[in-house]
């Protein structure tokens, strides 16, 4: 009776979850990209990002200012399932300030989202569900899973991404059957509510020789050195920042409208938001290396001044950017070389080849499973031992 109960326990936290985070990714998705079609018909709404800086700082401070930790709060409970249950109102908060972030042009993603979003909601369950801290635990990797694998539509990365976020030694092996479970149902719930994910394709790849496979290797050394100085710059940015400017309310106000004359002045205005088109089009033609240059630069100036949304869409901007330019001295395919950067640069910042590689499965096809997996175990190696998604 009591292994039936506790089947029965898991799947409907499992059905729970899943709903919570695939209507609310769903939502999220829906409204985002509304709104982005809104900011790409008014540039002008870019100078308005300052404006957007404050409001996001000042909903923060007036509701929940603890909320602001974000992944750090992820982190920390996963570390410790005995600390305090994550506040509910992270998932309004993240939910309004990324799209304050993204209607005003501000150079940020939207995994973080979904995350914050999904792992809120799935802790208010522990209580009345009467988890032990181990279980806890496990609620809210099925929640990370969740809200990944729904947000780009790639649940079997979402479940290992859950696994790889923050490895710990008491990792229960159960677990990854709610995990997948919960990604797999999540992702569904999200499409049959309409929402659409970016459509990535990789129309010709190399053959498996020698040569190629040296290129290769040339192109995983630069995605790992790409994700080395997205990971370093913004710790480094982010805390110089903090020390010249450490007020909150300027620090943001100040770097909104740095980001604008930045944007006005060079007309990159492609370098805004999300990106898609431009990581689309790294696919089909090759891209100017100053593509993901500047993309990482106003990402790191974007998440260092405090606006709001995740990492993982820029990554994949300046990976595909990245490797499309690298075709100009590999030759490799074009669009071959900006989908295994897409994948590597966010693996080797996450710290997570395995799970990028199965999302270069999901995105892209089974042929590119084995190249995948080489490139963002190699990349991984070379960017170091910090994650973006952990506590510097």
């Amino acid at each position: 009776m009591g292994k039936w109960f506790t089947i029965l326990k898991w799947s409907v936290l499992c059905c729970f979850i899943a709903l919570m985070a695939g209507a609310a990714s769903a939502l999220f998705l829906i409204t985002l990209d509304y709104f982005t079609h809104i900011r790409v018909q008014s540039n002008w709404l870019l100078a308005c990002l300052p404006i957007g800086g404050w409001l996001t700082i000042w909903l923060y401070k007036q509701f929940d200012d603890n909320a602001i930790k974000g992944h750090q709060l992820i982190t920390a409970s996963i570390k410790d399932p005995r600390s305090p249950i994550i506040p509910i109102l992270m998932a309004p908060l993240i939910y309004t300030t990324t799209i304050i972030a993204h209607v005003f042009g501000a150079s940020t993603g939207r995994e973080g989202t979904a995350l914050q979003i999904s792992t809120a909601l799935a802790d208010q369950l522990c209580q009345p569900f009467k988890l032990s801290p181990t279980q806890r635990a496990t609620v809210l990797r099925m929640a990370i899973a969740a809200g990944f694998g729904a947000v780009f539509g790639t649940p079997l990365a979402g479940a290992v991404f859950a696994l790889e976020f923050m490895y710990t030694k008491q990792q229960p092996a159960f677990q990854i059957v709610p995990i997948l479970l919960t990604a797999l149902i999540a992702d569904q719930i999200t499409l049959l509510l309409g929402a659409v994910h970016s459509n990535y394709r990789i129309s010709f790849y190399p053959l498996m020789q020698f040569n190629n496979w040296m290129y290769l290797l040339i192109a995983s050394l630069a995605f790992g050195f790409a994700a080395f100085l997205f990971k370093y710059g913004m710790d480094s940015f982010k805390k110089r920042c903090i020390q010249i400017i450490p007020n909150p309310y300027w620090r943001i106000i100040i770097g909104g409208t740095l980001i604008a004359i930045i944007v006005f002045v060079t007309n990159g205005f492609k370098y805004i938001g999300l990106g898609v088109p431009s990581i689309l089009e790294a696919f089909e033609t090759t891209a100017a290396p100053i593509d993901f240059i500047f993309k990482l630069c106003l990402t790191i100036l974007t998440l260092s001044v405090g606006f709001k949304g995740g990492e993982a869409t820029p990554l994949f901007f300046i990976g595909a950017t990245l490797g499309s330019a690298l075709s100009l001295y590999c030759p490799l395919p074009t669009g071959f070389l900006a989908g295994m950067g897409l994948v590597a640069v966010f693996g080797a910042a996450a710290k997570t080849p395995l799970a990028s590689a199965l999302m270069a499965y999901e995105l892209f096809g089974k042929e590119a499973l084995i190249y995948a997996f080489v490139v963002c175990i190699i990349a991984s190696f070379i960017s170091g031992k910090r994650s973006i998604y952990r506590e510097l």
